[in-house]
Order: structure tokens, then sequence, then C-alpha cells
């Protein structure tokens, strides 16, 4: 079966989405025979097979080249049967293609793309989503935002990002990690994303960080991440924000700005760190719809502590593979990570649960078998029923 995939964000590109969606046209490529239409890059990724960028950069000419290029690739290849959006952003894109050409319109929901506070958004792309042949939720909470948007039951499949667990296995040793990121004789929380204000980093420095250094005071947050440049939906300048505060409070000596790295020096920091963070806010305009980093921490033998917000109890097993609290419950917050810290045996005992678990429920190839499944049913004669 051809699939043909249209999505906004695709790498090179750095995000949640990004990593998903490339992820599952990756998987989806060992059985079937898929074309990528992307948004332009300037610096684009070495090998691009079947994968067609806009040649201009911006939003606003996107929709017209994909659904030219659509159009052109859906004529010539009859063996495509199924058209996957990568966000509901492109809802539209793949139900025009879809109904034009006789296909199946299938989209990826990731939780902000369903929620994103634009009337006109709304309007044009989210009230698509209830002529779906079929939709893919990241986690259990985006599934019930995609059914406040729905007029059609049984329509949305739960299937989570996956990991894979074999890059996290070989790394060089936490102590020459230490070194060659200056954090030698350091206590290490680690957090790894793009600085979203949702994300919460700037209000864990400012009310717990300190707390946590009193009680451990050879802690070292370290934060590797930066603003949110190429997002369509964030402009806030958190790192700013961040800088200010560690000035105002003098705590150069407990955090270190790492800024982005590639994927192999983050895998080397998971390794080294002592506890992965995640103290993601309560927001009205904005979600975290799964929390990749969990997974990824978890794949490294780390113990996580993480906000109960969105679709991050699906990724972390409360007590077992890390802990939950209440989102803005600074106390609670400091507490778990004290403890932590604290208390190796019961750390390991948990990373090594979560890691565990990663490979038995999250492994991308696990992950990949939930896809064609769920993709191939709806292909059957009563697949779309």
């Amino acid at each position: 079966m051809g699939i043909l995939v249209i999505t906004w964000n695709y790498p090179p590109r750095r995000g949640g989405m990004e990593y998903l969606v490339s992820n599952v046209v990756r998987g989806l490529r060992k059985r079937h025979s898929v074309c990528v239409i992307t948004a332009h890059a300037k610096h684009k990724t070495a090998q691009e097979e079947c994968i067609y960028r806009a040649p201009w950069p911006g939003l606003v000419l996107f929709p017209l080249y994909a659904l030219w290029r659509g159009a052109a690739i859906l004529r010539c290849n009859p063996e495509i049967k199924l058209i996957f959006g990568g966000s509901v952003m492109v809802t539209p894109l793949v139900l025009i293609l879809a109904r034009l050409f006789g296909r199946k319109a299938v989209v990826q929901a990731h939780g902000l793309d369903v929620i994103h506070a634009s009337g006109f958004y709304q309007t044009v792309c989210v009230r698509w989503l209830r002529f779906c042949d079929r939709i893919i939720a990241n986690s259990i909470y985006t599934e019930s935002l995609v059914a406040e948007k729905m007029t059609r039951p049984g329509v949305t499949s739960v299937i989570p990002p996956g990991v894979d667990p074999i890059r996290f296995e070989s790394a060089p040793s936490p102590e020459s990690v230490k070194e060659k990121f200056g954090l030698v004789g350091k206590r290490i929380i680690l957090f790894v994303g793009r600085l979203a204000k949702r994300k919460g980093v700037k209000e864990f420095i400012d009310e717990s960080l300190m707390t946590i250094a009193k009680e451990v005071p050879n802690v070292c947050f370290v934060i590797v991440g930066d603003n949110p440049s190429e997002s369509l939906t964030h402009r806030e300048d958190t790192l700013s924000e961040i800088k200010r505060i560690i000035s105002d409070m003098s705590l150069q000596n407990y955090i270190r700005l790492l800024g982005s790295l590639n994927d192999d020096e983050v895998i080397e920091l998971y390794q080294a760190c002592d506890v992965f963070v995640l103290p993601t806010l309560a927001t009205t305009d904005d979600v975290e719809g799964f929390g990749i980093v969990l997974l990824e921490a978890a794949a490294a033998g780390k113990v996580v502590v993480a906000t109960r917000v969105g679709g991050i109890p699906d990724a972390v097993e409360d007590g077992k593979s890390g802990i939950l609290v209440e989102a803005g419950d600074h106390a609670a917050l400091q507490r778990e990570i004290i403890d932590l810290l604290r208390d190796d045996c019961r750390r390991f005992d948990m990373a090594a649960y979560a890691r565990e678990r990663v490979m038995k429920q999250f492994s991308w190839n696990r992950i990949f078998e939930r896809y064609t499944t769920i993709l191939g049913l709806l292909m059957t004669p009563t697949g779309s029923e």
C-alpha cells in the first residue's frame, strides 16, 4: 500500500511533533511506499528519499504547494490508498485531496494542535476533524481533547510516541561527560526541551531550585534547549527571563544553560544526570500532549519527576517509573527531588523499572506495529465504519 504524508512538522526542524512524525514515516516505510510533502528547509537532512519540500519558506504558500504537489503525486500513483496528516493543522489539505482522489484520510493529533486558541484555526482546521476516517492521538488526554471537537464516536485511536532504547545503552562514563560539560562533582537535575512557557522551567528555578540547593549543596540544574524560534505558536523569550533570574538570584553555580545540542550529546547528559525533571504548568492556551523526553530519560535508565498535566501520566507510571506531582505544587516537587537525590537505592530501583517499562511498552518496533494494525484495518471494507 502506498501512503502520502502531508506535514508541516518534519526534520530538520526539532521538536516533539517532528520527532513523532519522522519516526512514524520511518516505521511505515518498512512495509509501505511512503511519500512526504513538507515545509521548506534551508538545511535539508542527509537523505531525503521521496520527500517533497515547498520551494518557499513560510506558512502562507505551503497549502497551495501541498495541494498542487499532492494532486500530482496521487494522479500518477494509484497505489497510494491513504493520506496521513502529520498534525491537525493540515487536516483540510488531507481531506481535500482524499475526497478529490477517493483516498482514506488519517490525521495525527498531538495536543496543542487541537486546542490552539484561534477562531480562524478552529474553524478552518479543527472542525474538519469530524470528516476524517481515522484520528490518531498521542495520549489519552489528547484523545479527550479530540472528543470534545467530534460528533462521530469511535474514530480516534490512541498510539503513544516511541523510543529506541538501544540508542541509550552506549555512552561515555558519567564522569567523563561531567568533565566535558564542566559538571564534575555535581548532582545533576536535567531538563531537555524547547523553552516554551508551558514547560515551567523559569518557575522551577524561581520557586524550587534554591530550596533544593540548600538540602543538596552540590546540585546543578542543567538546561538543554533554546527558545522555540521555529514554532508557529510560541513567541516568548523564556531564555532571557531565565538569564535575568540567574543574575538576580546569583545562581551561576547552580545552573548550566547548554542551549541546543546534538542527539549524541543529549544522550550523554541523560546518562550522566541523577534526576530528570519536567515541571510543566497547567495552562489554558497550551498543553503537554505527551512528553517524549520522559521516555528518553527512562530509556537511559533515569528516574523522572514531572507534573500531572496533559498527557504526561501516559508517559510516567506514578510511583514506579517516576513521580508525578500536581502542577504548581512547588513544595511537593522540591520534596520528591530532594528525596530521590538522597536515596540512591530508591532512585536506582525506579530507574530500572522505568527502562524495563519503556522497552516493553514504548519501543518503536511495538509502536510501529500499532500504526500498521490501525491503518491496515482502515483499508478493509468495514474499516471506516
